[in-house]
């Protein structure tokens, strides 16, 4: 009988060690890998909506520069304005590139976020920067010239197929150029202010140059309905077209904002309309966007990559 009592002692405290090895190895072995995820999923989370650290310096950067180069528009439109206008920028590449890509055009940040090349969230601080750079230029330029640039937006709703055009060449053009200069990483920085500067001069001559043909087929249709009309006594004088109006193509929604149209006077002695509307239309607006678009994505198209 001792005997089979020592035995079964034995075994009962056998058997305890065992279950307790059990136990440990199960509550220490579980936890890591949740936590793991759930951090991991916390950090993926957080960066998708983080701003950048230099936010208020892009945002400053993005408001002088399209400050400058809107003054520049504005003392140089039509005046060799393309020339100067490219200088301006390719200024303004080498000084404040570093900080914010010196975008300064609403079609060029456009551009560049269709290429995937800028994040969503920065693209309405880029925009409303860029337009508080122009109209502070407008304000600048009436306290020193006593108020001598009044707009008025009552052709922001116009769209006319031939302008539309002219500015989404012009845009095209303009962002081809600064795709492939923005693409090449061998490049140095002078290098790329140049081309910068060359591809928006080189875009707003050809957009110029279409502008200019319209405005020519136009003025002349309008003459022969003119001419139709004085043989008729019950005939109304015709509406001069839309086109001559325009002074020039911009390629740039926030300097269109601040440069204006020919006023009906200045194109017609009989008239009394002195009213000098603003540049910003919509035909000005989807033409710029529509054409960075597309020339922008056509050179990643034509080199065969897509950069992120």
């Amino acid at each position: 009988m001792a005997t089979k009592k020592a035995a079964s002692t034995k075994k009962v405290t056998a058997k305890k060690p065992a279950a307790a090895k059990t136990t440990v190895r199960t509550i220490t072995a579980d936890p890591k890998p949740a936590t793991i995820a759930k951090a991991s999923q916390a950090k993926i989370g957080n960066s998708k909506v983080q701003l950048p650290a230099n936010i208020i310096n892009i945002v400053l950067a993005e408001l002088f520069g399209t400050f400058i180069l809107t003054l520049v528009a504005l003392a140089t439109f039509q005046d060799a304005g393309a020339l100067y206008v490219g200088i301006a920028l390719s200024l303004l590449v080498l000084t404040i590139g570093t900080v914010s890509g010196t975008h300064i055009n609403p079609a060029v940040t456009f551009g560049l976020w269709s290429m995937r090349k800028l994040k969503t969230l920065l693209v309405p601080f880029y925009w409303g920067a860029q337009f508080l750079g122009a109209m502070l230029a407008v304000i600048v330029t009436n306290w020193v010239a006593n108020s001598s640039l009044s707009l008025s937006f009552g052709d922001f709703s116009s769209l006319d197929w031939g302008v539309f055009g002219a500015e989404m060449v012009a845009s095209a053009i303009f962002l081809f150029g600064l795709a492939a200069v923005v693409t090449r990483t061998d490049l140095s920085v002078g290098a790329r202010a140049a081309g910068i500067g060359a591809s928006l001069a080189i875009g707003l001559v050809v957009g110029g140059t279409l502008l200019s043909a319209l405005k020519a087929q136009d003025v002349a249709n309008y003459q022969k309905q003119y001419q139709a009309t004085q043989s008729s006594a019950s005939a109304g004088n015709p509406s001069i077209p839309h086109s001559a109006f325009v002074k020039g193509v911009t390629a740039n929604p926030a300097v269109a904002l601040a440069v204006t149209d020919n006023a009906a006077n200045k194109l017609d002695s009989s008239l009394n309309d002195s009213k000098t509307n603003s540049r910003l239309t919509v035909e000005v607006i989807l033409g710029t966007l529509v054409g960075a678009a597309v020339g922008g994505n056509l050179y990643l198209l034509i080199a065969g990559r897509r950069n992120n």
